[in-house]
């Protein structure tokens, strides 16, 4: 790769963070500021401020800031939070609305639940693509963490942190063995391959973990995790960056070991 290709390699990477963690503010801060506005506004419309409805969006506003210190590399988290922080703001004014008498905004709270919800979902959805669409190898030596959704193998995923990555099986409730039974973990210096492939839908796929239900195999992309002496193949969607990513992480993981 010339010097040229890595320059601009590296400044696609710096965007791509940039736009990201704009987006992850708007959840973690933008929500929660917008939420106490809005508060403060209804709260002043009184004869006498209502002080008290203010200080639940306050303490909204410092767990933003604090769970946004915390996590604004760890990708899985940017969805949830929003959906809960986005569906807890608008059901609260909502709440609050009804309590000091404006009823034309707590006659809407279901509605704007939803609609809250959504956005602030779609905010963090957002946020994860702006990272992992495109996924460049460069972004292995960012602190990003990854969570990446197995094509066919319901509610399991495979997560690539700085220092490990990880297959699990999520359950609603306790997985058969207990909740070790439904993950796997490596370090990264105990990776020993790393290696895209192509599935044809018809191979029977087996992993050494509970799962919630049997996976149903599908054509496309995958990925190939060695690791500690077993083989996992990992249906995944762009699997050829994936493991672009991961072999790079892996590299400079064995590097400092």
């Amino acid at each position: 790769m010339s010097s040229l290709e890595a320059a601009d390699g590296a400044s696609e990477v710096d965007r791509q963070h940039r736009r990201a963690q704009v987006r992850v503010a708007l959840v973690y801060l933008g929500v929660p500021l917008v939420f106490l506005a809005v508060t403060v506004w209804i709260a002043s419309t009184r004869s006498s401020f209502a002080w008290q409805a203010v200080v639940f969006p306050v303490v909204l506003v410092m767990l933003g800031l604090f769970l946004w210190r915390r996590q604004r590399y760890e990708t899985r988290w940017w969805t949830t939070i929003g959906a809960w922080f986005g569906g807890v703001s608008t059901l609260y004014t909502g709440f609050f609305s009804l309590v000091l008498g404006v009823r034309w905004m707590g006659a809407a709270v279901l509605p704007a639940v939803l609609v809250g919800t959504l956005l602030a979902a779609f905010l963090g959805r957002a946020a994860q693509s702006a990272i992992m669409v495109p996924l460049r190898p460069e972004l292995a030596g960012t602190p990003y963490e990854l969570l990446l959704p197995l094509r066919g193998v319901l509610l399991t995923t495979l997560e690539i942190g700085t220092s490990s990555v990880t297959i699990r099986a999520r359950f609603f409730a306790s997985p058969p063995g207990g909740r070790d039974a439904a993950r796997r973990t490596y370090q990264l210096s105990e990776v020993t391959g790393v290696y895209p492939a192509s599935l044809t839908g018809s191979e029977r796929l087996k992993f050494p973990i509970a799962l919630p239900a049997k996976p149903v195999g599908s054509p496309g992309p995958a990925l190939i995790l060695q690791a500690r002496g077993e083989d996992w193949v990992l249906p995944l969607p762009a699997a050829d960056a994936v493991a672009a990513f991961l072999d790079r992480r892996v590299a400079a993981a064995k590097l400092t070991a």
